[in-house]
């Protein structure tokens, strides 16, 4: 879809994404890497006892 949209018969996601979005919504990428992210993640009781090992 995006070889067709954007007329670049070589364009794949993984290699050109990316660089589309950047330079499509340049605000998100500014943003992001600004951003603070959590150092510590809530989990429930069951996810908490899986990571333990215990069953």
């Amino acid at each position: 879809m995006f070889r067709r949209l954007l007329r670049k018969p070589g364009f794949t996601w993984t290699e050109h994404g990316e660089a589309l979005l950047c330079r499509r919504k340049p605000w998100y990428y500014e943003n992001y890497e600004n951003e603070p992210r959590p150092g510590v993640s809530a989990i429930g009781d069951r996810l908490s006892t899986l990571v333990a090992g215990r069953r």
